[in-house]
């Protein structure tokens, strides 16, 4: 066999197989748990985009049915794989019902969020394991009927790998974006990006920070310090799969991912305690049971590897490859749960990355409309709305924002929310050492949505020099127009030619742009553009 084939069709593996398919079971049934809990699953009609296998339908939601029918399959295809009964068959209708809710969970963002796909992607790769020869009800079944159980020789080890494989990429690709982004450099640990992340992901929501980010933000070396030991044990996972005979080398990438997951959650609060289960994947269960469990199945002479699971491993590593290192790629083919991880690899700092300057970043206030809220609904709808700023398309942001006012009921009865505008805001992050904080600069409204339901923006189109402004519930007969430039929250104004709501404007600089029409006093946002 060549040296490829000797990697993956190595010896034994029949308990660990049997172990891990325990332990993605368990996972993808938290997972489920997890996907259950959210109201709606399936995005409202305007705001609805197909995600992974849903792109065969078009544009057209599935029905009711067709998803009751999924949480069926679901439920009892993971429950089955769990116990090893069918346990293959099951393992197959586990995955393709479930990543297909995990997918329809995502229909009505722009881009779906990665708290599924590593267990989803580890479920694909068990595909064809044998993992039920082994601790199953299979077994238990065969030696009730007086059969043999079953060993098969090199049959185990190439799912087992497989499956480290998909687990190990995750980190190790969070690690590849943030030294891409960094242009070959550590400019992602080594600067004060981390201090801004953590600005982003508390301040910029209105959340409370944890005692442990308080810890660190404010400490130029805790939160550098911070960051390297980040990608240290996002690096480490892909380790077991090289030293695949090094039990101890598995053991110590297992501990990171373990480290890592629970760090995700300390320091950023992205509690992902359903992949804790695939750390089963890194122990090397065969050294561990050795004793009693007896050597590996006899390889007869002239054993060649099948050609089935030769085809699915380098269909599986070279697809899994491209998604998770080509920037972007993943998202623009769209087939979940295929994915890459930045995991936060965008650098929030200015050049030159070891001093310190101010950081300004584009965000969303969200105000209700003829009513005050409390603070806690307030945060709801700063955070649970995000995105909303970057929103161009006039019929989605009406649909996202009926949105809002339908779900604010429910959420908060005690805050009346009837009507409600959504504002583009500059946070601006003073330059260390001033103690971390954001300022908002509220520049422009994007669109609003009256108690009385009327849909009120400005939005329209830059082409060029050419801006164009297409008025919906606003009277734009007197306006002003000005522009921001650069993330900086200073107005600049602009003299431009007008034919009706079209606008000759002369070259203006500046990445990103933000062009704003000023009426009766009011900003408007019109167009932007990177």
């Amino acid at each position: 066999m060549s040296r490829w084939q000797r990697y993956w069709f190595a010896d034994g593996g029949r308990y660990a197989a049997a172990i891990v398919r325990i332990a993605i079971a368990c996972s993808v049934l938290l997972t489920l748990l997890r996907i259950s809990s959210q109201d709606p699953l399936v995005a409202p009609a305007g705001l609805y985009r197909p995600v992974g296998i849903w792109m065969i339908l078009g544009g057209t939601a599935p029905p009711d049915v067709l998803i009751s029918a999924l949480w069926v399959l679901a439920w009892g295809g993971t429950l089955c794989m769990l116990l090893g009964l069918g346990t293959r068959a099951a393992t197959a209708v586990s995955f393709g019902a479930s990543v297909a809710l995990a997918a329809i969970s995502f229909s009505g963002s722009v881009t779906w969020s990665h708290q599924y796909n590593v267990v989803f992607l580890a479920q694909c790769a068990f595909l064809g394991a044998r993992g039920g020869d082994v601790l199953s009800l299979d077994a238990w079944i065969r030696a009730r009927r007086g059969l043999p159980a079953i060993d098969l020789p090199r049959a185990y080890q190439w799912s087992l790998r497989l499956v480290q494989l998909a687990v190990a990429l995750m980190f190790a690709g969070a690690v590849f974006h943030k030294i891409l982004h960094g242009h070959g450099t550590l400019r992602w640990a080594l600067s004060d990006n981390l201090r801004h992340h953590l600005l982003v992901r508390y301040d910029l929501a209105g959340l409370d920070r944890p005692a442990l980010v308080n810890w660190i933000i404010d400490d130029v070396w805790k939160y550098r310090s911070a960051a390297l030991l980040n990608m240290m044990t996002q690096f480490v996972p892909i380790l077991a799969c090289v030293f695949v005979r090094r039990p101890w080398v598995r053991a110590a990438s297992g501990a990171a991912f373990v480290i890592e997951t629970i760090a995700l959650g300390l320091v950023v609060s992205l509690w992902n305690l359903h992949w804790l289960p695939l750390v089963a994947v890194f122990v090397d269960w065969e050294r561990l049971l050795r004793r009693t469990r007896g050597s590996p199945a006899e390889v007869p002479s002239g054993w060649t590897a099948p050609r089935a699971p030769r085809i699915f491993i380098a269909a599986f590593v070279g697809y899994e490859v491209i998604t998770s290192f080509i920037p972007t790629v993943d998202q623009r083919l769209n087939t979940f749960p295929f994915s890459s991880f930045p995991m936060f690899a965008t650098i929030r700092a200015e050049a030159p990355y070891g001093e310190h300057h101010d950081y300004v970043m584009p965000g969303d206030h969200i105000e209700p409309i003829g009513s005050t809220v409390h603070v806690f609904a307030q945060r709801w709808l700063d955070h649970a709305f995000r995105g909303l700023y970057a929103e161009r398309d006039p019929d989605r942001l009406q649909h996202k924002l009926a949105q809002i006012v339908a779900q604010a009921p429910a959420r908060y009865p005690d805050a009346t929310i009837r009507g409600v505008r959504a504002y583009l805001t500059l946070f601006v992050a003073p330059a260390y050492p001033a103690p971390a904080h954001l300022e908002p600069h509220p520049i422009a409204i994007t669109g609003e949505l009256t108690p009385e339901g009327q849909f009120r923006t400005v939005l329209g189109a830059l082409r060029g020099t050419t801006l164009e402004l297409r008025p919906r519930g606003v009277d734009t007969r007197e306006v002003r127009l000005v522009y921001y430039r650069d993330d900086e929250p200073t107005s600049i104004p602009i003299t431009a030619a007008r034919t009706g709501d079209t606008f000759q404007l002369p070259e203006l600089p500046g990445s990103p742009l933000y062009l704003v029409a000023i009426i009766d006093g009011t900003p408007w946002l019109v167009a932007s553009r990177k």
